[in-house]
């Protein structure tokens, strides 16, 4: 394999983004009070480590302190190379990387082969306890250092400052995708003398300087970091302003006390187009909602019934009614962000149809005792609304009594389905890490995989994800993964519902405003007047 300069499978990044134009004049935002300096809505991040956030929140400040081998040009649909000067394989197994000289760390530390290979290990190693540990799992020797065994994985090598080796425990296609995940940014020696501290206020090697220690349920503030390697930041300052709720977040962009809102709520979305005129713009994203289903209890033990019911869910309705055109009806398992995602892949199965759906239902015997509830964490007020219409449908549609559960947050949701707890039909969510189509297949429907919350196990669609990870170009790639995915819908453990769309709003102070299909917004490119 040659050099790597433009990964197609990554195509998805720009096309999933929005440029945001707005009317030159003044404002009056708090941020706005120093030259070149915007503020920014987020919730509390959960962690501000490249390897320990959970959350969008975490990753949109990641991103602005650490910037990783590649990046995901948002104007081209490139990945470009941005640290590394060369990502190259022969074999999809070994990887060599070489980085390009003179990137240094905000405290004047050079980024090295060891900053990257250091910053793996450290992440990987059981005593670290990062939660994004698995995203490491296929390099070679990642399972003795995260059960503590060893200190180091065996397949990271560095060859000197700007060479290093990553051998994987099988071929893997996707891999070079994978680096651009905030994850595998470097560290610098600072950052293991005291994590914890470390992690209050990160030295990275991003387009942005943490500008003094993180004010939990306040604010971050960054500076420009003018000594950047890569392009530098357009605005000299970002305030992240903390909040506990969006909903506040927009009365205080409304009130010209906030400069950008990079998620709307859905609830206000009518009302911000007619306020925010060419300041409110919309993007798709990579995220995208299901209804799972124990596919091992009484209940839905049947594909036939699986594929009943999603027959008998008018996702098109529910989109507009409920969610106001910010969800596009799911033709499939991947998003079409992806590149790759097979077109129309569900078909008729993700199209609401009342009487094929009971044909089908009646076909597969229907469900013992003519009654089903369906799970939903309530922290996220738009969940009883489609929980229950999507109920009310169904249970129309298929002539049974569905009721619903409510649990309090999705915390608890998420620990029972872990542990095995849930015997109901439940709402849930993913979001890729990086854009390709096993990122959606893989993590969720493995038979060891920790979200494969079905309990879902199919050795063709295995041997389909493999076939795919080890083949030698990206063609051949999607091709086997659609095969997977035409797999998992014949069996349809989780029922795609819906792709989410991003809703951003801005000030009259700044332009250039645009949210990728992370769901993050570049605030490298947003332009303060």
């Amino acid at each position: 394999m040659t050099v790597f300069l433009h990964i197609r499978g990554m195509v998805a990044i720009g096309l999933a983004s929005v440029l945001l134009a707005s009317v030159a004049s003044c404002g009056g935002s708090e941020a706005g009070k120093k030259t070149g300096a915007f503020s920014a809505a987020i919730l509390e991040p959960s962690s501000l480590m490249p390897a320990n956030y959970s959350e969008i929140y975490g990753a949109q400040v990641v991103s602005a302190l650490f910037t990783p081998l590649v990046t995901f040009d948002i104007k081209t649909n490139e990945t470009r190379l941005e640290v590394a000067e060369s990502v190259e394989s022969t074999d999809n197994k070994v990887w060599k990387v070489r980085l390009k000289p003179g990137w240094t760390f905000h405290n004047g530390e050079p980024v090295t082969s060891r900053s990257f290979v250091d910053a793996w290990n450290f992440a990987a190693n059981k005593k670290s306890a990062q939660l994004n540990a698995y995203v490491f799992g296929d390099i070679k020797g990642y399972r003795e250092v995260t059960s503590g065994a060893e200190e180091t994985m065996s397949g990271l090598r560095v060859v000197d400052d700007l060479n290093f080796e990553i051998t994987l425990v099988r071929p893997w296609s996707q891999f070079r995708q994978l680096l651009g995940y905030p994850a595998f940014s470097p560290l610098p020696s600072e950052a293991y003398k005291d994590p914890k501290a470390f992690e209050q206020r990160p030295i990275g090697n991003g387009p942005f300087v943490m500008e003094g220690a993180w004010q939990h349920d306040q604010q971050i503030t960054l500076r420009r970091n003018d000594s950047y390697a890569g392009t530098k930041a357009k605005a000299g300052e970002v305030q992240f302003k903390i909040y506990q709720s969006f909903d506040t977040a927009y009365n205080d962009l409304l009130a010209n006390n906030l400069d950008v809102l990079p998620a709307i709520p859905t609830a206000r979305s009518t009302e911000a187009k007619s306020l925010l005129g060419d300041r409110f713009g919309e993007s798709p994203s990579g995220r995208m909602e299901y209804l799972g289903f124990p596919v091992n209890g009484e209940k839905f033990t049947s594909p036939g019934v699986r594929r009943a019911i999603s027959m008998a869910i008018d996702r098109d309705a529910i989109t507009k009614a409920i969610f106001k055109g910010t969800r596009t009806p799911a033709t499939g398992f991947v998003p079409p962000v992806v590149p790759g995602a097979a077109a129309d892949a569900c078909g008729a199965l993700c199209v609401h149809d009342a009487a094929a759906a009971k044909a089908a239902f009646d076909a597969a015997g229907g469900i013992p005792g003519g009654s089903f509830t369906i799970g939903y964490n309530s922290d996220a007020p738009e969940n009883k609304e489609w929980v229950e219409a999507a109920a009310r449908q169904i249970s129309k549609d298929l002539g049974v009594n569905v009721e619903t559960k409510a649990y309090p947050k999705l915390a608890v949701l998420l620990g029972d389905l872990s542990s095995g707890k849930v015997d109901t039909a439940f709402r849930t969510a993913w979001t890729f890490y990086f854009p390709s189509p096993e990122n959606y297949l893989k993590p969720l429907f493995t038979q060891d995989a920790g979200e494969n919350f079905s309990r879902y196990r199919n050795d063709k669609f295995e041997a389909l994800l493999r076939d795919g990870a080890a083949a030698k170009d990206t063609e051949a790639a999607d091709a086997k993964y659609a095969e997977a995915e035409r797999v998992l819908l014949d069996d349809m453990p989780y029922v795609p519902l819906w792709y989410q769309g991003v809703m951003a709003g801005h000030s009259k102070r700044v332009s250039d405003v645009s949210v990728d299909s992370f769901r993050r917004l570049r605030i490298e490119s947003v332009v303060v007047k």
